[in-house]
């Protein structure tokens, strides 16, 4: 711990400078670190803008401790029925990398992953968001009928991808961080997951 080429008293190394000297140090590394090195991409989050959404990776890990994902949702539109972004994947106008489909959903990889694994599930019916699911679609039967549906395609799904485990997520409202207003269904998996989950 002695300086080289002067003599003087041993650098002591207090929690703050060693906590400055890593801070540095991963800074310096994640500055080259290539994309299939999360570990060393810390804070760069990378924003995409798709229609009404806004998606922010660079979510890492040092260590087998999870970093801290920045994300907030978005505020709901005033007209819950316009448009979105899944809208227009639906119909074809907007490319996805698709995993499933049928006569009521479709699934395909998210742009912006948290895991090896994430896939989202939409259903082809426009639903905002869960929580105005009811007042959205009247007939109950039918509603209950589609969202079991979502959930045991997103099962299939995760036991396909992920088979020793994932998780399914459904964000609800700009304080549950839901940033397209298209009923979705999160299925993360192909890693160690954390909990609890981004609170």
């Amino acid at each position: 711990e002695m300086l080289i080429g002067a003599p003087c008293k041993p650098l002591r190394w207090r929690p703050m400078a060693r906590l400055a000297v890593l801070s540095l140090t991963l800074r310096s590394a994640s500055a080259f670190a290539p994309v299939h090195q999360p570990w060393l991409q810390l804070k760069h989050p990378v924003e995409h803008k798709v229609g009404v959404a806004r998606y922010r990776g660079g979510m890492g890990q040092v260590g087998g401790a999870a970093a801290l994902r920045a994300e907030t949702g978005a505020t709901p539109p005033s007209d819950l029925s316009g448009d979105t972004v899944f809208g227009k994947i639906i119909r074809g106008e907007i490319p996805c990398d698709k995993v499933y489909e049928d006569d009521l959903c479709l699934a395909f990889k998210d742009v912006s992953p948290t895991a090896p694994t994430h896939i989202l599930v939409i259903p082809k019916q426009r639903i905002s968001q869960l929580s105005k699911a009811v007042d959205e679609i009247k007939d109950a039967t039918s509603l209950k009928a589609l969202l079991g549906h979502l959930m045991v395609v997103a099962a299939d799904i995760g036991k396909q991808h992920s088979p020793n485990g994932f998780r399914t997520v459904i964000n609800d409202g700009k304080e549950g961080c839901q940033s397209v207003y298209h009923l979705h269904i999160h299925v993360i998996g192909s890693k160690q997951l954390s909990w609890p989950p981004g609170v």
